[in-house]
């Protein structure tokens, strides 16, 4: 599902237009239809459409007529709609005209009264400051809300106020608990403010030609994109076919990133997992991690050369290879990373493992001159943050901010690598700027060890075949769904790292059955 700019959307729909002859009335006929139908069927089958009391907020543009289609095809289903034009100052309450002289006093009734209110007055066409008036019966639809947990407040497109490009939000914008968005989401609702005032999204089809969007680079994961890139999974198989993943991860301050991260890629379902660890450190990962096979490196101090010739001998035969969470930044430990980097470049690229770097493998990465020259082709890195602010020589990254999608397109490219900037809303982008956001947002993920999690899925599905791209906005996605099947049970609070790990194969198959 792809996601535009305001020049984007404008330009398919005279597109569409131009060359199907689908008129900017026609396309207003079917996005109100649709918002009713997503409406109606987000009631059911809990409510009932017969009494339900709806009042419209109409705008005086095309988002105003969306909300006047929307409502007649409520009022054929049964809802007893009012209407309040605002720019008229005009009040309809179940299809009987209210005089100038009792519009005040008859809107007041209503809003104390409805069930819900459906905000259509201004859609992806306006940026400038809200009128004072606007803002005031915004804030007034606040206040009832305030009053009557019950009500509900819809947005058709987006919320009034909102800018769809930048996230940015006017100060009388109200959130919304729902928004039916029409033909595609928009950027902003990915970026904050933005992405707290839209309440659950859902997406209207307004009849565009799907090919009006192929020109299009951006989308947003996907229950049905994710699944449609799920490896399959035949009868006639053995733990080869899911392929193999090496871990050079963990040390002894930090020794679950390992178990994280390599119970993960197996979650994922990756035949084999395979841990580069110490004998000081295999006590650790073979008491709680029992289907991994083990490397065993010298102590630290016998020298990077011995350390790394003893994983590149074992690396044949291997898919993935994920290096970083929880390695440390001792000198030697460096070391090794570049012999392993130096050995993969050299390695024709159908012999090589898929690479995931990520963590302590970004930091020590982040201290040398160059650091991306080092990485082979195929690379994939997925910065919080603050490990890409280092990697950007100290820039400051936010977590959840428009500036974070140029950034992360233009490193990409730079770097050539698969990029994953974690955030509220993590961006997936390529080389050829192919990108992908993901619209899920689970505050129960801020805590330590889900990043290590979500490296060892994608070194998972790397194993299974996965290109670099599919198989970090695979495990971006389903990570994501992971921490919402604990949070159903747990709340936003107190997710441990290790909660996601056998939540991961049912998040899967959710993601198949939805």
């Amino acid at each position: 599902m792809h996601i535009v700019t305001v020049a984007e959307m404008r330009a398919l729909e005279e597109q569409a237009d131009r060359q199907y002859d689908l008129s900017s009335h026609i396309l207003m006929q079917n996005a109100g239809k649709s918002a009713a139908d997503i409406f109606e069927a987000h009631l059911l089958p809990h409510h009932s459409m017969n009494g339900l009391e709806v009042l419209f907020l109409i705008g005086p543009g095309n988002n105003g007529g969306d909300g006047l289609v929307m409502a007649d095809h409520l009022v054929e289903a049964g809802a007893f709609v009012s209407l309040y034009r605002w720019k008229e100052r005009k009040l309809t309450v179940r299809e009987q005209d209210i005089s100038e002289a009792e519009t005040v006093s008859e809107l007041e009734s209503v809003l104390q009264s409805t069930d819900y209110i459906i905000d259509a007055l201004l859609g992806t066409g306006h940026s400038r400051p809200l009128p004072d008036d606007m803002r005031a019966l915004l804030r007034r639809v606040e206040q009832e809300r305030e009053r009557r947990a019950s009500l509900r407040i819809v947005a058709i497109d987006l919320p009034t106020g909102l800018n769809p490009d930048t996230g940015g939000v006017d100060p009388g914008t109200i959130h919304a608990d729902i928004t039916i968005t029409l033909a595609c989401p928009k950027l902003g609702f990915f970026f904050f403010p933005g992405r707290e005032y839209l309440g659950e999204l859902y997406v209207g089809d307004i009849g565009l030609p799907p090919e009006l969007e192929n020109h299009l680079t951006t989308e947003m994961l996907t229950d049905k994109q994710v699944e449609d890139l799920l490896p399959g999974r035949s009868l006639n198989s053995n733990k080869g076919t899911f392929g193999k993943v090496m871990l050079f991860c963990g040390s002894p301050p930090y020794p679950g990133s390992a178990y994280l991260a390599g119970t993960a890629a197996g979650r994922v379902g990756a035949g084999l997992v395979t841990l580069a660890v110490t004998e000081q450190m295999l006590p650790v990962y073979a008491g709680s991690f029992h289907e991994a096979t083990f490397v065993l490196f010298p102590p630290e101090d016998s020298g990077s050369f011995q350390r790394s010739q003893e994983l590149i001998t074992h690396l044949p035969g291997y898919r993935s290879l994920l290096i970083g969470p929880g390695l440390g930044q001792s000198p030697n430990t460096r070391e090794v990373i570049l012999q392993i980097l130096e050995h993969l470049r050299n390695q024709p690229e159908e012999k090589r493992p898929r690479l995931v770097i990520d963590a302590d493998g970004l930091n020590n990465l982040s201290a040398l001159e160059h650091w991306w020259t080092l990485l082979p082709s195929g690379t994939v890195i997925t910065p919080h943050p603050g490990e890409m602010g280092r990697l950007c020589n100290g820039l400051k990254v936010s977590g959840g901010n428009i500036d974070r999608l140029e950034l992360a397109r233009g490193k990409a490219k730079e770097w050539n690598v698969t990029l994953v900037l974690k955030g509220a809303c993590t961006i997936i982008t390529d080389p050829a700027g192919n990108t992908r956001i993901n619209w899920q947002a689970n505050p129960a993920l801020a805590t330590a060890g889900t990043g290590d999690v979500l490296a060892g899925m994608i070194g998972g599905f790397l194993a299974q075949g996965l290109s670099p791209f599919d198989a970090a906005g695979t495990g971006v996605y389903l990570h994501t769904a992971a921490s919402e099947l604990v949070s159903a049970n747990i709340g936003d609070a107190g997710l441990l790292a290790s909660d996601l790990l056998p939540q991961i194969p049912r998040a899967m198959v959710r993601c198949r059955q939805s």
